[in-house]
């Protein structure tokens, strides 16, 4: 989303657990590269949500900035009000928006839907590894308490129906779109990837301003997420 903010031309190519550990690990020299990543033009990777939104404020001054909320260009921004939306993204980006299990639960809720999504044999052995998740770490995924990882996945998105509430017809960032709500919708959308009925429990149900709220970012440029959740297939 925050290519398309900028306003950036871009071409989306799909990889792999093992791409990422073999591949791109050693095109990249970050072994520990993960997604979202981008390759540019002169052979650089950037990885990371967070670290791929500094580098598009810095490299695109004249397009609408990602943290100051008002639609305004990056060029024309105060550092103070950069400064002070950078930090509010990266504490959204560091709470809701991470993969945690200590503090989030979007991953070990989901991962049932995510283990159906893996196929073939080398990719299947190492998904269920330990190398992957830890000592028993798939097999404690697994067995988790679903009912109690929804409970506390409402209770993680109250916070965002308040914040609208408060703020009728606005956006987490501002009167505009920006950093913290690409990171939230990120999350939205991993989990409405996985499985659409339960995302609509957790997510649209809590309330209106939310629901609308992710309407909004479903139809922002051109419906490009839309139109990528009507591609997905159906999990059964």
């Amino acid at each position: 989303m925050g290519l398309l903010h900028k306003g950036v031309k871009f071409e989306t190519i799909p990889a792999t657990l093992l791409d990422f550990r073999g591949d791109l690990a050693r095109r990249s020299n970050q072994p520990k590269i993960s997604a979202p990543a981008i390759e540019l033009p002169d052979g650089t990777f950037i990885y990371d949500s967070f670290r791929i939104a500094e580098w598009l404020e810095t490299a695109y001054p004249n397009a609408p900035s990602l943290f100051t909320g008002d639609g305004k260009l990056s060029s024309e921004a105060r550092p103070e009000h950069v400064t002070i939306g950078k930090n509010y993204a990266r504490l959204i980006d560091l709470g809701l928006g991470a993969s945690k299990p200590e503090w989030a639960v979007w991953f070990d809720l989901f991962f049932p839907q995510l283990d159906k999504l893996i196929a073939g044999d080398d990719h299947r052995a190492y998904f269920i590894s330990d190398v992957r998740h830890g000592p028993q770490g798939y097999q404690k995924l697994m067995a988790l308490d679903r009912q109690e990882y929804i409970r506390r996945a409402k209770m993680n998105i109250q916070p965002l129906v308040q914040v609208l509430r408060e703020r009728p017809h606005e956006y987490f960032q501002g009167t505009h779109p920006g950093q913290v709500d690409y990171v939230i919708f990120g999350r939205y959308a991993y989990c409405r990837a996985l499985d659409a009925t339960l995302t609509k429990e957790i997510w649209n149900d809590q309330g209106e301003e939310l629901n609308d709220w992710i309407e909004k970012l479903c139809q922002a440029y051109d419906g490009h997420a839309q139109n990528i959740f009507d591609s997905l297939p159906v999990i059964e």
